[in-house]
């Protein structure tokens, strides 16, 4: 049986050697802790997510992988569907079409501009960034309203530094095929809100990574790997490491390695608060333009949490990697009192990524494209969520998509 050598031991790394363990003699490296960013801090009687929280319930393979692994997801409650974005004021988010004509979300003229959206013409030739296309199909207020808040909690990002190709795939292949979003959702059978439905697990992500690794057969070393030659003993290399640890790795590979650090990471600091009392009770709150990108009510939303956590930083305030915790923890703390009016939390806690999460800028795609081909030249291959998707649910289906390759490559 071949050797496989797996260097990363988050969600990518592990859920890719649980597909192959049949296949290969596997050994996973690991330098810091097992489930990278997917990882459950328990501080006293606390429990804090230091990066995702959950997943949609929208894609199969992970779902089909929590049965094999027999783990059960929970579903969020109903405050889960409640969320807002502060702009100056709380507006809460509108879950239907008659909720949107009613809301004060957006101004009458900005209304009737995003209903002009179906008479905007298609463009497929070229590469947009987020703010291009929403600006172009929707507007300028849909853009600031909506379109922002939404680049900063899932890339901690801005809608001008994003490629709406490479984010936002199907949202964009819509467009194409049907010559309109709103055409395409009304074939399709689709609402503007993402389908599937919020889950988690009952102690928080952890619990899912430890589950995966007990259902592994595999080595699972803690070592950091600083050289691809430390793994000449291996038939197989798939590195699954944030890309520029991957660039680390890869340095003797001059070409490869300068490809991979050419994609840019977002930092981002998670501060954890306990208040007595705090509202609105929800899932969340995004912002437009504060340091705190949003506030997420995670005790609202999923048992055994008592806490609720702030983003700070991203692309709008990357100024955090230079600060100290105690000053981050002061803009979260005046940010969430401006928002909600909560005064002086009983608990304080804080975790900063200085590399949180990938930025998908224009470009991004054929760069992943010149990346892949250049590691195929030499053999290596790479996986994780600076390449194709960043979500939970990416991760695990571009892992599951690579081990049927290498699968394939091991007949």
């Amino acid at each position: 049986m071949q050797k496989l050598a797996i260097v990363g031991g988050g969600i990518s790394g592990l859920s890719l050697a649980y597909y192959l363990q049949n296949d290969y003699e596997i050994t996973v490296f690991e330098k810091e802790k097992w489930g990278g960013k997917a990882y459950t801090q328990k501080v006293d009687k606390y429990l804090l997510e230091e990066g995702v929280n959950g997943f949609l319930s929208n894609s199969p393979k992970t779902l089909e992988l929590c049965e094999e692994i027999g783990i059960n997801p929970i579903k969020a409650n109903e405050n889960s569907k409640i969320r807002y974005i502060y702009d100056d004021k709380l507006y809460q988010i509108p879950l239907k079409p008659i909720e949107f004509l009613k809301s004060d979300i957006l101004s009458f003229f900005g209304k009737l501009r995003v209903a002009m959206e179906f008479f905007v013409e298609p463009i497929c030739d070229r590469e947009e960034t987020v703010a291009e296309f929403a600006t172009r199909r929707l507007g300028k207020e849909f853009n600031r309203r909506m379109m922002t808040p939404m680049l900063a909690g899932i890339y901690a990002s801005t809608p001008e530094k994003t490629s709406m190709n490479a984010a936002f795939p199907k949202l964009k292949k819509i467009e194409c095929e049907y010559g309109s979003l709103f055409k395409g959702m009304i074939k399709l059978k689709r609402g503007g809100q993402p389908s599937g439905e919020l889950h988690s697990f009952e102690w928080g992500m952890s619990e899912f990574i430890e589950k995966l690794i007990s259902k592994t057969k595999a080595n699972f070393v803690e070592k950091e790997i600083i050289d691809i030659d430390e793994l000449d003993e291996f038939d197989k290399v798939v590195i699954a490491t944030p890309s520029y640890n991957a660039a680390e790795i890869l340095a003797k590979y001059e070409n490869l390695s300068g490809l991979l650090k050419k994609i840019e990471y977002n930092p981002v600091a998670i501060v954890g608060f306990d208040y007595e009392e705090i509202k609105p009770v929800c899932f969340g709150i995004l912002t437009v333009k504060d340091k705190s990108l949003g506030i997420l009510m995670d005790k609202y939303i999923f048992p055994n949490r008592n806490a609720i956590r702030v983003m700070v930083g991203g692309a709008r305030y990357p100024e955090i990697k230079n600060m100290s915790e105690e000053e981050i923890i002061k803009i979260a703390e005046n940010d969430v009192a401006k928002i909600t009016g909560a005064q002086k939390p009983s608990f304080k806690w804080i975790k900063i990524h200085k590399n949180a999460i990938p930025n998908y800028s224009l470009g991004h795609q054929k760069l992943v494209d010149e990346i892949m081909k250049e590691a195929e030249k030499i053999g290596i291959y790479l996986t994780g969520n600076a390449y194709k998707g960043v979500s939970f649910n990416d991760c695990i289906k571009n892992s599951y998509e690579l081990a049927q390759k290498l699968k394939e490559s091991n007949v």
